[in-house]
């Protein structure tokens, strides 16, 4: 199937790139039903509870809330979704597109698009979502993220009355007058695709760097292997990676300090879902980490995770409460204040986060605690907070904070710490607070519209 803008094609096929699995002649019917809405006769589809007497044969006017910045390139968008009008302001939109992300198994992304219709458009609200696969290159990205975003922003052009612009032509093959033919492997196999992986997905890199000075010269090897399986009952996530670093630096009176490292870590997770609200699990993370003082630690936690709303609204709000109850087993570089060169201990530790994006912005707030069981007063506790409000129109509130209070150094090395091993980073003196805090506020004003890309000048040149 294809749309057509004034004539102009907005892209073959897109229609079922988009959303895989659902047929052209399906995609088909809900253009006819969607168009059949704009006539007198009475349908079922959602109407909007605005006065569609307001509207006028224009294009509706959209503003983009990246709520997710990965990808949400806005100038591309504009540029590719030309029969809409973008504006700078929500005051000023019907529609009220937020963009979310979230992450998937094996290095994959899925991308959610909420159609919040506005005005004479309230009640006319949408959701789509498109999935970024790990092998796809930026291009097919953001082809697919504008392909959906025309295909939601569709309807809204519709009912603003621009019908006799856009052209519908259906590229597929024709549908029989039994209602379609059934592939003889859909057949064999039945309504469920077969997965030869059974829904493992693995991954191996190798990344490196070399930056050579006469003063100074730095360089690094990164290799990591990956193996993820992610179905609705099931995350499994294993991870395994080195971090090989060499560094030299001439200070000023011809001495030569150097930093080399070799750094490591596995580790797994596998969370079992019992629900739409509930899941169980359990975290191991085996690692040496040299300004911690720990030739290697082991940690192994299992887990119950609550959260209030259901976990298929996690890229819109969110409220979880997460329990683990385990162990850290330590072989130490040096003898710790405390007297030990190796320790096993019993540890637990609750997180309670509250996240929301909605229309007026986003906000969350969290508080972790955790403390090691053989002596209640080896504990930490922090709180954190961020939120970003549209107080009015273009007039916006940034505030984010976080405050912890820090009493489980067990690791800190008896002996003196250099003040060339805390420039370097290689070791850290113990601190029992940390207190953080960030305030801004900007006002926009001037024109509304924002269909205008000009890439003339670019940053990177000048």
């Amino acid at each position: 199937m294809q749309v057509r803008w004034g004539g102009v094609p907005l892209g073959s096929g897109w229609f079922e790139s988009v959303l895989p699995g659902v047929s052209a002649s399906a995609v088909a019917l809900a253009v006819l039903l969607i168009l059949a809405s704009t006539s007198p006769q009475p349908v079922q589809a959602q109407e909007p509870g605005g006065d569609l007497g307001e509207l006028s044969s224009s294009p509706p006017a959209v503003f983009l809330d990246c709520q997710s910045r990965r990808n949400c390139n806005q100038n591309q968008f504009m540029t590719e979704v030309e029969f809409v009008r973008w504006v700078r302001d929500r005051a000023d939109s019907d529609i009220h597109l937020i963009f979310t992300s979230q992450g998937m198994s094996g290095g994959a992304r899925q991308y959610t698009l909420d159609f919040v219709g506005q005005g004479p458009y309230e009640g006319l609200n949408e959701q789509l979502t498109f999935h970024e696969d790990a092998q796809d290159v930026q291009a097919e990205v953001m082809d697919g993220l504008a392909r959906t975003m025309r295909l939601g922003l569709f309807r809204y052009a519709l009912y603003s009355g621009m019908g006799s612009e856009i052209d519908v032509r259906f590229d597929g093959t024709a549908v029989d007058e039994a209602g379609g033919d059934l592939d003889a492997s859909e057949a064999d196999t039945g309504s469920e695709l077969y997965d030869p992986w059974n829904y493992w997905t693995f991954r191996v890199s190798l990344s490196g760097d070399m930056d050579f000075r006469e003063t100074r010269t730095s360089s690094r090897i990164d290799p990591r292997i990956d193996a993820d399986r992610v179905t609705e009952e099931w995350k499994i996530n294993l991870h395994a990676r080195t971090d090989f670093r060499r560094e030299r630096r001439e200070l000023s009176d011809g001495r030569e300090v150097r930093d080399d490292r070799d750094d490591w870590r596995l580790s797994a997770l596998v969370v079992r879902s019992l629900g739409n609200h509930l899941s169980v699990g359990a975290d191991t993370d085996f690692r040496n980490s040299v300004a911690l003082n720990q030739r290697s630690r082991l940690r192994v936690n299992p887990a119950i995770e609550y959260n209030y709303y259901p976990y298929a609204e996690a890229t819109r709000r969110q409220m979880i409460a997460h329990y683990s109850v385990g162990f850290q087993r330590s072989d130490y570089f040096e003898e710790t204040m405390f007297g030990a060169t190796r320790e096993t201990l019993p540890q637990h530790r609750l997180g309670v986060q509250y996240r929301a994006r909605e229309e007026w912005g986003n906000a969350g707030f969290g508080v972790d605690a955790s403390q090691f069981l053989h002596d209640a007063d080896f504990y930490s506790l922090g709180v954190r907070g961020d939120l970003s409000y549209r107080i009015v129109r273009g007039l916006e509130l940034s505030l984010s904070g976080s405050a912890s209070v820090v009493n489980d150094n067990i690791h800190t090395p008896a002996g003196d710490i250099s003040d060339e091993d805390i420039l370097l980073g290689r070791q850290a003196l113990p601190s029992s607070y940390r207190y953080r805090t960030s305030v801004g506020l900007s006002y926009r004003w001037g024109s509304s519209f924002a269909n205008v890309v000009n890439t003339r000048f670019p940053g990177s040149v000048r």
